[in-house]
């Protein structure tokens, strides 16, 4: 089977971050990885680590255009852009080929190589449709990444696209109390509209195995306190289909927001038993509560 790169990107080193890129590896022994970071993050020796810095001009000519229209803050939401640029300035300078991206707080429990044939004919494919996030994301080659880059730089100075992205907008310009507003999913969300022949929607990759879209969304699915109510068999995630009451294997799970501190507990590959436990305990926050009382007794 062929074996393509895996590929993430992140700023800094919280928590959570060393379980996505080793269970990535565990499913994925063969496969190139690699994490377009910064000096925090630059300690796993288990994949390759490059720093995005190395192509801050790319990205500087979006950041430059940008328009913010989001309840998010700024500096995030530019950062959700400008991901797919380093990316793709990253793969023209290694002349990559096809690859997968995979959001920070994603774990994978498949191999990619098994998955591939379900959608490689595509140029992008993830679960941005006309909804869904770009979390797991499959890029036929440079070309695909930099078709979309440059999609996203006429959105931003094309008038008729600029109107269009305006007008999306609108609604939460009347209503301030919706939260959301214009992102680089919103972008996917159109550019998939305009070209549906070259690409395709992969949140069911057949009847047996799905990739999430967001764990705290149902999708169809069983919830349980606020999240998709995980079966496991085997050591491998399944959600119940309401419709049906058929259980699907996810060959993927998006922990989004404040379901990133269940990634430790649904963490499957190895290692990191005592970071789980230090952490499940929370033993570094009672630690920093006991420092800062002991300060105040002596003042």
């Amino acid at each position: 089977m062929t074996s393509i790169p895996i590929i993430f990107f992140h700023y800094g080193n919280p928590n959570y971050l060393k379980y996505s890129l080793k269970q990535a590896r565990f499913f994925n022994p063969h496969c190139e990885i690699y994490l377009l970071g910064d000096k925090k993050n630059d300690r796993y020796d288990f994949l390759t680590h490059i720093q995005a810095s190395n192509y801050q001009k790319e990205a500087d000519a979006f950041a430059a255009i940008y328009k913010h229209r989001s309840s998010n803050g700024e500096h995030y939401e530019l950062n959700c852009f400008l991901r797919w640029f380093y990316i793709c300035a990253f793969c023209k300078e290694n002349n990559f080929g096809k690859f997968i991206y995979l959001d920070s707080d994603v774990l994978l429990y498949e191999d990619i190589s098994k998955m591939l044939p379900f959608f490689e004919h595509s140029t992008i494919a993830n679960t941005c449709d006309t909804i869904g996030v770009p979390a797991f994301t499959y890029f036929n080659g440079y070309k695909a990444i930099n078709d979309f880059c440059n999609f996203l730089l006429y959105s931003y100075t094309n008038s008729k696209a600029i109107q269009t992205v305006q007008e999306l907008y609108e609604p939460f310009v009347k209503d301030p109390t919706i939260m959301g507003g214009i992102s680089d999913m919103t972008l996917f969300h159109i550019y998939f509209q305009e070209h549906p022949a070259e690409t395709m929607k992969i949140n069911l990759i057949n009847n047996n195995l799905a990739i999430d879209i967001c764990i705290n969304n149902p999708d169809g699915y069983e919830m349980e306190n606020g999240m998709k109510k995980i079966y496991w068999q085997n050591n491998l995630p399944y959600g119940k289909d309401v419709a049906t009451h058929k259980l699907v294997r996810f060959a993927s799970l998006h922990y989004q927001g404040h379901a990133k501190d269940v990634i430790r507990r649904h963490y499957k590959a190895n290692g990191y038993v005592l970071h789980r436990l230090w952490e499940s305990l929370k033993i570094k926050a009672r630690f920093k509560k006991i420092k800062t009382s002991i300060k105040a007794l002596v003042k």
